[in-house]
């Protein structure tokens, strides 16, 4: 049917196609901003912009995303759809040894990957790179900044990218496109260089993995990983003996990202392995 399509036709179908996966991207972007700006205007207007985002910055930005995925939720039960339908979202699917096994992978990549840029001269992409990851971890409440970080984030940008604009893109597109497609909306969203391309790498994981077991709750745990290694690191560093005494040196560092590394090939083997037996 696709074949037959006249070249207007693409545009048409195209547009409206990319029209309607914006709507929950869209909604995921602005409501997190409209949060932090009520929250500075009406309940901190004696603070300077800086130190409101240092103070709430996370909190408000948490309780944006979580309205988001409400209002999605609404969204489809007004529609008389399944919210986890449109979003392929299956707690009761769900192999707690296997969501296990992506979590630590994605831990463990997150830890090479990390270790790598850690050790390469803070110059040119990898200093915007450190800038940017310090950014992300500038609030006061340590406990609340890495749930932000590990839980609500993951779990927000798993619905509105694999979830809801990935299922969109299905309908028009084939696998391998909407893959990519959504892959790389979902990088250019992380900003700096170095970001988008470590951004674009980690979509194309989560959205194989989603597509492949039918389940972004899979997804969810891989991209825990992934954020968690992070999280822990800054956390470490606001404690000056545990910092030194965990990345104090660069040989510490290496072996971290190289134990990373072998996890990440071990799991890799044994989740193609399993999928091989069992077919």
């Amino acid at each position: 049917m696709r074949e037959q399509w006249t070249v207007q036709q693409r545009i048409w179908i195209w547009g409206k196609t990319f029209f309607r996966a914006m709507g929950p991207l869209a909604l995921y972007v602005l409501m997190p901003a409209l949060c932090l700006s009520l929250g500075y205007v009406i309940l901190h207007p004696e603070m300077t912009a800086q130190e409101f985002f240092t103070y709430g910055g996370n909190f408000y930005s948490a309780v944006g995303m979580l309205l988001t995925i409400l209002i999605l939720y609404g969204r489809s039960r007004s529609k008389k759809r399944s919210f986890f339908e449109d979003t392929t979202l299956y707690f009761d699917q769900m192999d707690i040894k296997k969501a296990a096994a992506f979590l630590v992978f994605g831990a463990s990549a997150a830890l090479a990957v990390s270790a790598f840029l850690t050790l390469l001269p803070k110059v040119g992409l990898t200093e915007g790179y450190s800038e940017a990851s310090h950014a992300m971890f500038n609030g006061r409440d340590m406990l609340f900044t890495i749930l932000t970080t590990v839980i609500t984030a993951p779990l927000a940008e798993e619905i509105i990218f694999r979830g809801y604009m990935m299922n969109i893109f299905l309908e028009t597109f084939e696998e391998k496109q909407a893959i990519w497609i959504v892959s790389l909306i979902f990088a250019v969203c992380h900003g700096q260089a170095l970001w988008i391309l470590y951004a674009l790498v980690m979509g194309l994981a989560l959205a194989w993995v989603s597509i492949r077991e039918d389940n972004i709750l899979y997804g969810f745990f891989l991209h825990v990983g992934f954020n968690l290694p992070s999280a822990l690191i800054w956390l470490a560093g606001n404690f000056e003996n545990i910092d030194q005494l965990f990345f104090g040196s660069p040989w510490l560092i290496g072996g971290y990202g190289l134990i990373g590394l072998l996890i990440c090939l071990l799991l890799i083997r044994r989740y193609l392995g399993s999928e091989k037996d069992l077919s």
